[in-house]
């Protein structure tokens, strides 16, 4: 059965709403009844759907209800004839292209046809209709209907398709673009992290022979007090100096996956003791009092003690640089299950409370209190960075500004406490070292001297060399105990010559 939509008079300004239509519709506009069932009974098809209308109003408000392959409208109508409404059907963008086909009774070629094509009529047909030519008509106009609306359907899946791969490939190029700067940065941190193990290793090379130097007038019983005052400044300054350089190897070797440990059994509150009696004896007369709390009964730990100690160090020493000589400065130490926890606090310049989340990143300034001695910011990053590798934790607390900071440090724990004194050596009963003959490679001319010096005051015997050919030649006839090299040499590296050496020995 086909189906009949009669629009409903005087509805045309209600709220349109859209009917689905699986199939395609024809319009059938005409104020008499009799012509309107005479077509519908001559069009029905199981092809399309068939909607009638007896006046312009009911013609517009199916119009607004759902699409439509073709409207088939008589010219004589009354209130709004064919032309009109046509005319009014042209004008909206949503029905302007709805093919027409204009039918009258009352046949004035010229004068109507005129009209019809003129408001956009594709067709003009007179009474009595041929029912061939009408459904002919009829079907190519709904063909075409359909066949526009699968393109139309296919261009809409065609340009989601093409937005999908433009979202697709914008989301490609972003990942590479993406890609490419995370590469380029970590090439420039790499350059970076050379630039100042390279940096570091040229600024040390002078330094190494002022030390020296400055031991060997030390040393000397005949040297002038106020000389051996003036040597004792250069020594600390120099310190101080190779710090901040041994930092910034530390920093590069961190960043480039290169530091490593070497674990041993080591006593926990020894190496406190050590890092104290270090920072608390640089630190002069006017300092922060200091305040031991040693609890911990379980001391013993798999730890790299010269690491340790460097953790240590830092520590104390940030907190004496931002205490006032008033204050005050803890070391703490407990036990928690089979952790050690270490707590170095004070009574300084404390930490903003935004910068907590930050203040173990590298270049990060702990506080502005006295910037002058604030140092590279370098120390609280290798803190982490080694605390980390011994597989424990660190973690800074502060109030804010002018409330103190602490700085909590837990480490795994290896023994028990009982073992301590069992298995701990006896180092004040170690004797001296016996003398030894020495090979020294070096090409600085300043280090291989004080060195050489250095060691021939403490009794050993040495030969130098500046390069590895200089060192082949007095290994050829030189039998020495102990190498010690530069790595970086004129004609090579330090470990080209050790393998050359015991190549030699073991031909």
């Amino acid at each position: 059965m086909v189906a009949i939509e009669q629009a409903v008079p005087g509805e045309a300004a209600m709220q349109p709403f859209e009917i689905p239509a699986s199939q395609p519709g024809v319009l059938l506009v005409d104020d008499d009844a009799r012509n309107l069932y005479a077509l519908e009974s001559l069009l029905q098809s199981e092809a399309y759907t068939i909607s009638t209308a007896q006046n312009g109003n009911e013609a517009l408000l199916a119009l607004m209800n759902r699409e439509f392959a073709v409207i088939i409208l008589d010219v004589a109508m009354p209130e709004l004839n064919g032309i009109d409404l046509a005319r009014l059907i042209k004008q909206h963008r949503r029905t302007r292209n709805i093919p027409i086909i204009f039918l009258t009774a009352h046949y004035l070629e010229d004068q109507h046809a005129i009209l019809a094509y003129d408001v956009g009529a594709v067709d003009y047909l007179t009474k009595p209709v041929n029912p061939t030519v009408l459904r002919s008509k009829v079907n190519v106009f709904v063909d075409l209907f359909r066949k526009t609306r699968a393109l139309t359907e296919m261009n809409a899946t065609l340009e989601a398709q093409n937005s999908a791969l433009q979202r697709e490939a914008e989301e490609r190029m972003r990942r590479i673009k993406a890609e490419a700067a995370r590469a380029e940065a970590e090439a420039a941190n790499a350059a970076k992290d050379r630039f100042l193990a390279m940096l570091s290793h040229e600024l040390r090379t002078p330094l190494t022979p002022i030390i020296y130097a400055v031991a060997l007038l030390e040393k000397d019983p005949n040297c002038p007090g106020h000389v051996r005052e003036a040597a004792a400044t250069i020594r600390r300054n120099v310190a101080a100096e190779t710090r901040l350089i041994d930092d910034l190897l530390d920093l590069a070797r961190i960043r480039s996956g290169k530091l490593t440990l070497e674990k041993e059994s080591t006593d926990a509150h020894a190496i406190l003791r050590e890092a104290m009696d270090i920072c608390f004896g640089d630190a002069g007369q006017g300092m922060p009092k200091r305040s031991e709390q040693l609890r911990a009964d379980n001391t013993r730990l798999e730890a790299d003690p010269a690491r340790l100690r460097q953790v240590f160090c830092n520590l104390l020493s940030n907190a004496l640089k931002f205490t006032p000589v008033e204050g005050t400065v803890f070391i703490r130490t407990a036990n928690s299950g089979d952790w050690l926890q270490v707590e170095v606090s004070d009574t300084g310049a404390g930490i903003d409370p935004h910068k907590l989340n930050s203040i173990f990143d590298a270049f990060e300034q702990a506080a502005a209190a006295r910037p002058s001695s604030a140092g590279l910011g370098l120390g609280l990053a290798i803190c982490k960075a080694l605390v980390d590798l011994h597989d424990g934790t660190i973690e800074a607390r502060s109030a804010g500004l002018g409330a103190g900071a602490s700085f909590i440090v837990k480490l795994p724990c290896s023994g028990s406490a009982a073992a301590i004194g069992r298995d701990a050596p006896d180092l004040a009963e170690e004797s001296r070292p016996r003398p030894v003959r020495i090979l020294l490679v070096d090409d600085h001319a300043d280090t291989l001297e004080s060195l050489r010096s250095l060691l021939a005051r403490e009794g050993h015997e040495v030969r130098t060399a500046a390069t590895i050919s200089q060192a082949l030649e007095v290994a050829e006839t030189y039998e020495f105990e102990i190498l010690i090299s530069d790595i970086g040499l004129p004609d090579g590296e330090g470990t080209q010559l050790l393998a050359r050496l015991k190549s030699a020995r073991n031909p």
